[in-house]
């Protein structure tokens, strides 16, 4: 039971060293959802799960919410494919601002078209705000950061005919503040960076997560679905956010 958290589904390039853990390679990929098939666990778009919490409904089964962060070109040839084939569905949150304008070239870094996020909202792959322009929002006055909020969710309703419902962080930078302008900008729910694998419903807009890095082992992938995955984190969070939300 968990929100995890990827961002890229291909090998590092030399030129991202400084950044490996952000790069999942295919095979470990594939690998990591083989397993959650073969351990029964149903998959959640992140505005299903926020639905039932609302509603105070636990899902029954064992259940994980794959999300990815920024909108990667390899999230639709890579990430996709893998979803399909394993009936898993996912949220991809958008930088929709640095969206790719035209045809794909063989940079490893390079995000996805509204073409392409387009067909992924079409396999069941929930589509996501991660801002404009993917900056620290707690930086920014109210202005500014509305601009960023709103403006994206607005820009994706022009590209895929209806508005985004759930909202990702650039960088995990939230407050109270943030918080109350991702609600006033029509979002149901967003997800954070607070390390923990059960959610709460008072956690509706900084839904915690796991992250998935480059090197996450098998085993590892399998400890971070357990209780004590859970109550490390409840440990390590009371001083690490006591005072961001």
């Amino acid at each position: 039971m968990a929100i995890l958290t990827y961002h890229h589904i291909a090998p590092c390039p030399p030129s991202d060293q400084d950044h490996t853990g952000l790069w999942v390679s295919p095979q470990t990929f594939e690998a990591q959802l083989r397993w959650l098939r073969e351990h029964h666990f149903v998959g959640y778009q992140v505005s299903e799960l926020a639905s039932l919490l609302v509603q105070g409904r636990a899902p029954q089964q064992p259940w994980v919410a794959i999300t990815f962060d920024d909108g990667w070109y390899d999230n639709y040839t890579t990430a996709l494919p893998l979803l399909v084939k394993y009936g898993l569905k996912a949220t991809v949150f958008v930088t929709v601002g640095r969206l790719r304008k035209g045809q794909p070239t063989d940079d490893p870094s390079e995000m996805m078209s509204p073409t392409e996020i387009r067909e992924l909202a079409d396999k069941d792959i929930e589509i996501g705000s991660h801002t404009l322009t993917h900056p620290k929002l707690t930086r920014l006055d109210n202005e500014q950061a509305l601009r960023e909020i709103a403006g994206a969710r607005e820009m994706l309703r022009e590209i895929l005919g209806q508005p985004p419902s759930t909202f990702s962080y650039p960088y995990g930078a939230f407050s109270s503040r943030v918080e109350n302008l991702v609600r006033e900008a029509g979002y149901i729910a967003a997800v954070s960076t607070i390390r923990d694998n059960r959610v709460r419903p008072d956690q509706l807009f900084h839904l915690p997560r796991v992250m998935v890095m480059g090197n996450t082992s098998l085993r590892r992938f399998a400890y971070m679905f357990s209780a004590l995955y859970h109550w490390v984190h409840v440990w390590k969070n009371r001083k690490r956010w006591s005072g961001a939300a």
